[in-house]
C-alpha cells in the first residue's frame, strides 16, 4: 500500500466530507483514478494510472468546497505553474492540469516512499551525516526556487517525499500550494499569517514581507528535528510557540556535532539578513556530509507523557441513569463513558472503577436506599464514608475473619451484632459512625463471582493525539484529534481558539485502506469566551476489524461575522 503522501494534518473540504468515490473513473485525457491516498490543503490526492503509458501517477483534485473561492482556485493553478517552472530533480514533477466536472485536477509523479514525517515516526532520528545529505538536497531545491523568485513558505517533513534509489533515500519537495511568487500580487489576505508554526520564521508571525530567508529558517528547524528527533520549540499553545520563536533560544541537545550545530544556529538567526542563503547551504551541508559520515545517530528523545485530550467545558450528552440493583446489572457499564458530576467541568480523565463504585454507593445513601443487595453482590467492595470518599483498607489482627458491612445496616442486623457480644467496633458502627464493622463469626462462604473484571480498563491503550496549529490572523487556533484503541475506538477532538465566537465540531472515521469516510458525531453550539477557550467533541466507534483508520475532525468557527473552516487528521491506527 502506498503511504500517505500528504501532511498528517492535512485537511478535507470544509464540510468534513470526503471527496466522492471516483474509483475507476477516467479524468483528464487518460488518467484512471484508483483510490485516494491522502489529503492536501486544497485537494484530495488519488493514486492513478496513465492509460497512455501505464505509469502510476498522483492526481490531486481540488476540493469542491473551494471552487467558490477565487483566490484558492488561483493558488491551485499557481502550484502547477510553479512546479512547471521548477524542473529540479529534488522537486516533484508535474505532468498535467485538467478539469473534471466543475473541479480541477493536477497530475504529478507518484512518489511511493512516503514522507519524511513517516520516516521520522519510525526511526526517530537521523545520523548527522545523513541529515546533512538530505538537507543539502532540500537546500538545492530551495535554491532553485529562490532563484526563480519563489518562496515555499511551508517547508516541513510532511511536505518532503522520499524516493528510494540504489539503496539510498532521496527527497522530492512538494506542496507549493501556499508558495509566494515574489514581485507579483499576493494571493494571501492582507494581515493573514500562513505556514506551520513549528517551522515559521519569527518575521512570519508578524505577517511582514516574506523573503527566501524564511525558507532557510524552516530548513534550520528541519535539520534540528532530523538529528534531535523533535523541533527546537514546542508548546501546548499557539501563543507560547510564537513567543519561543521570537525569543530565539534553541536548546542544543548533547551529541550534536559542533560544525552541524553552528550551521543550524546560523539558519535560526532572528534577523533574516544574518541567515545564509540556500545556495551557500548546499555547499556547507555537502562538506558536512563528508566530515560527519561516521558520526552515529542520536538516541530517540525521551518520550513525553502520553497526550490526553485537554480539559473542555463542552457538556456531554446526559448519561444513562444508574439505578440501584444487583451488581450484574452493572456489566454494561464497560461500554459507557464514566458519568461526571454535573457541577464539574468535563474532563478527559476517565474515572477509575472504584471511583464509580463510590459514586453509586453515595447516591444510594443519599436517597435512603438500603445497600444490603449491593453488599451481597459485591463482597469485596469498600464502603463509603459519610462524605462519600472510599475508606482506606486496614488490616484486622487476630484469626477472626472480618466481613465488610453496609454503611447503612438494617436494625435487625445491628441487634444481632450487639447481642453477639463481639468486637466493639460493631457498636461504634451502630452509634452513627460510618466505619467498618467486624463480625465475630466466620461468614458463610459464598461462591466467588468475577465482579471486578467488567470494570477494568486494561483493554484500552494510551491516548494518541496529533496536536496541530492553524495560523490565520487574527484568530490562530489549535486543534487536536485523538484516539484510544481497545474493545472499541474512543474518538476525541479538541479545538482551542483565543477569540470569542461559536463553533461546530464534526468527527469522521476514515478507512485508510478503502478511502471510505463514515461520519461520527457532530457537536454544535460550542461557545468560546473568557474562561472557556477549549471545547471538545467525542464519540465511540466500532469499525470493521483488520483495517487501518484515521480520525478526521472538521470545524466551522464564527466570530464577528467571519467564518473559518478547516479539517485535520489524527495519526493512523490499526484496529
Amino acid at each position: 500500500m502506498d503511504k500517505d503522501l500528504t501532511s498528517s494534518g492535512a485537511r478535507q473540504d470544509s464540510g468534513g466530507a470526503s471527496t466522492l468515490d471516483l474509483s475507476g473513473r477516467c479524468v483528464g485525457s487518460s488518467y484512471i483514478l484508483i483510490r485516494p491516498i491522502g489529503q492536501g490543503a486544497t485537494g484530495t490526492v488519488w493514486r492513478g494510472v496513465d492509460r497512455a503509458s501505464g505509469e502510476a501517477v498522483a492526481v490531486k483534485l481540488l476540493h469542491e468546497s473551494l471552487l467558490r473561492q477565487p483566490k484558492l482556485v488561483t493558488r491551485f493553478v499557481q502550484e502547477r505553474t510553479i512546479l512547471l517552472m521548477l524542473r529540479h530533480r529534488n522537486v516533484v514533477r508535474v505532468r498535467d492540469l485538467f478539469s473534471v466536472g466543475e473541479s480541477l485536477g493536477l497530475v504529478m509523479d507518484l512518489v511511493p516512499g512516503g514522507s519524511l514525517r513517516d520516516y521520522l515516526r519510525e526511526h526517530h532520528t537521523v545520523a548527522p551525516g545523513e541529515a546533512a545529505r538530505l538537507g543539502a538536497q532540500v537546500a538545492a531545491a530551495l535554491a532553485e526556487a529562490h532563484e526563480l523568485g519563489i518562496v515555499h513558505r511551508d517547508l516541513k517533513p510532511d511536505n518532503i517525499l522520499l524516493h528510494g534509489e540504489d539503496g539510498r533515500l532521496d527527497i522530492r519537495l512538494t506542496d507549493f500550494g501556499i508558495a509566494r511568487v515574489l514581485n507579483t500580487p499576493s494571493l494571501t489576505t492582507t494581515g493573514a499569517v500562513v505556514g506551520t508554526p513549528h517551522y515559521m520564521a519569527p518575521e512570519a508571525f508578524h505577517s511582514s514581507s516574506i523573503t527566501p530567508a524564511a525558507d532557510v529558517y524552516a530548513l534550520g528547524v528541519l535539520l534540528y528535528e532530523l538529528v534531535s528527533g523533535r523541533p527546537p520549540y514546542d508548546s501546548d499553545t499557539v501563543s507560547d510557540l510564537m513567543r519561543l520563536h521570537l525569543e530565539g533560544r534553541p536548546e542544543r541537545r548533547p551529541g550534536i556535532p559542533d560544525a552541524l550545530w553552528e550551521l543550524i544556529a546560523s539558519c535560526l538567526e532572528q534577523k533574516p539578513r544574518l541567515r545564509p542563503s540556500a545556495g551557500e547551504l548546499v555547499l556547507d551541508l555537502g562538506a558536512l556530509e563528508r566530515s560527519l559520515a561516521e558520526a552515529p545517530a542520536l538516541a530517540a528523545p525521551d518520550p513525553a507523557r502520553p497526550a490526553k485530550p485537554r480539559e473542555s467545558r463542552t457538556p456531554d450528552p446526559e448519561p444513562p441513569a444508574v439505578r440501584p440493583g444487583p451488581h450484574p446489572s452493572l456489566a454494561s457499564m464497560r461500554k459507557l463513558s464514566p458519568p461526571r458530576r454535573r457541577n464539574q467541568p468535563a474532563s478527559w480523565r476517565w474515572a477509575r472503577p472504584w471511583a464509580m463504585i463510590g459514586l453509586v454507593c453515595s447516591a444510594m445513601l443519599a436517597s435512603g436506599v438500603a445497600t444490603t443487595a449491593w453488599h451481597l453482590a459485591r463482597p469485596e467492595a469498600e464502603p463509603d464514608t459519610a462524605g462519600g470518599a472510599p475508606l482506606t483498607r486496614t488490616g484486622i489482627p487476630g484469626p477472626v475473619s472480618s466481613a465488610v458491612a453496609s454503611a447503612a445496616p438494617s436494625p435487625s442486623r445491628a441487634a444481632r451484632d450487639h447481642k453477639g457480644g463481639g468486637n466493639p467496633a460493631a457498636a461504634a458502627l451502630h452509634a452513627g459512625s460510618a466505619v467498618r464493622a467486624v463480625a465475630t463469626t466466620t461468614p458463610r462462604p459464598r461462591k466467588a463471582t468475577p465482579t471486578r473484571e467488567p470494570l477494568v480498563e486494561k483493554t484500552y491503550g494510551p491516548w494518541d493525539c496529533n496536536r496541530q496549529f492553524t495560523i490565520s490572523y487574527p484568530n490562530p487556533m489549535a486543534v487536536e484529534p485523538c484516539h484510544q484503541v481497545g474493545a472499541k475506538v474512543q474518538l476525541a477532538a479538541t479545538l482551542t481558539a483565543p477569540r470569542d465566537g461559536t463553533a461546530t465540531l464534526a468527527l469522521s472515521l476514515r478507512d485508510v485502506d478503502t478511502g471510505r469516510t463514515v461520519p461520527q458525531r457532530t457537536c454544535t453550539g460550542l461557545t468560546f469566551r473568557d474562561g472557556s477557550r477549549s471545547h471538545d467533541c467525542r464519540d465511540t466507534a466500532s469499525p470493521r476489524a483488520g483495517h487501518r483508520y484515521e480520525l478526521v475532525m472538521s470545524w466551522r468557527f464564527t466570530s464577528d461575522g467571519r467564518v473559518q473552516t478547516g479539517a485535520a487528521k489524527g495519526h493512523q491506527f490499526a484496529f
